[in-house]
């Protein structure tokens, strides 16, 4: 019951950060144009700095880096199967935008902006040496996002290549954190604190996005659209149950286990509406996904922590 209360709280404060976003926007004391800028600086700024700050913290050892290869096939092999079974689903009918999208959305987890606060609230203790399993699955869903994910979006294969597996924010952003890890480089003080606080800045930005566009969105539609319910179900507790009939019986890290389940327990990756602004493809069904799949957050994740892996 504590583990549902400790959730539920952190929840409910990652979703009253949107509050701002809304009233701002409600006001009209931002722009339309406001959205895709932020979510520039997202992708390009916040979540390069939040992977070396999650790297950074992280202690190595050879046996940690045995823990991130296994954490990285499991957190493919997750993401390829909910994503293939997603594109069953809706093949015939990619066409239409909302069903690109809610492809996309049955996969890829909010597991850095909203997974590293619920999880440094459940391990307040040992939190620090997980969050770079967080970045470690980011990397892996930014990669697929900005490939696979982007062709489909945009209907265009010529985002399935090798230069974008190589040449996108996450893969920079691995390159960057990865000989902090290794070498335990150390930081002057000031340039540790600025990259510490731009990653931090993640969370607040991508919930601020978030309540903006709640602001523009039709209501009504949002809650009446059954394709949306398809994502969430798909994402929050679909991805979850496989996630945990994979792990279950591997002999490996528990803590490591805990961080991939709540990681496929958490709502639709808010970089899912980043890449549609980008593309400037689907951004209101992106919104609907991203939004009514975290509001529905409150609910789920709780309940689905309860079953946590021992």
């Amino acid at each position: 019951m504590k583990t549902f209360l400790v959730a539920l709280g952190a929840v409910a404060i990652l979703l009253a950060a949107a509050v701002p976003g809304y009233v701002l926007k409600k006001k009209n004391m931002v722009s339309e144009d406001t959205m895709p800028s932020l979510s520039k600086i997202l992708l390009y700024i916040c979540t390069p700095c939040l992977s070396i700050y999650t790297f950074k913290n992280a202690t190595f050892s050879m046996e940690m880096l045995g823990n991130i290869g296994v954490f990285s096939l499991l957190a493919l092999l997750v993401q390829v199967i909910i994503l293939g079974i997603a594109y069953l689903l809706f093949r015939r009918k990619m066409k239409e935008p909302l069903y690109r999208i809610m492809t996309i959305a049955c996969a890829l987890g909010n597991c850095a902006f909203f997974g590293i606060p619920i999880l440094e609230a459940l391990y307040p203790e040992t939190a620090s040496g997980l969050l770079i399993y967080t970045s470690v699955y980011a990397i892996i869903m930014n990669v697929i996002g900005w490939t696979i994910g982007a062709a489909i979006i945009s209907q265009n294969l010529k985002y399935v290549s090798v230069k974008k597996v190589l040449l996108n924010p996450a893969t920079v952003a691995l390159v960057l954190a990865v000989p902090f890890f290794v070498f335990e480089i150390p930081l002057p003080e000031s340039l540790d604190s600025m990259i510490s606080l731009i990653g931090r800045m993640a969370t607040p930005i991508s919930m601020l996005i978030m309540g903006m566009r709640l602001a523009t969105t039709d209501l009504k539609r949002l809650f009446t659209t059954k394709q949306i319910y398809i994502a969430i179900f798909m994402k929050q507790f679909v991805m979850a149950l496989v996630c945990l009939l994979l792990v279950a019986f591997l002999p490996v890290d528990g803590g490591m286990k805990a961080v991939l389940y709540i990681i496929c327990c958490c709502p639709v990756a808010s970089v899912v509406l980043n890449f549609s602004e980008i593309l400037g493809e689907g951004q209101k069904e992106a919104a609907s996904a991203v939004l009514l799949s975290t509001l529905f957050s409150i609910v789920t994740l709780p309940i689905m922590v309860l079953l946590l892996p021992a």
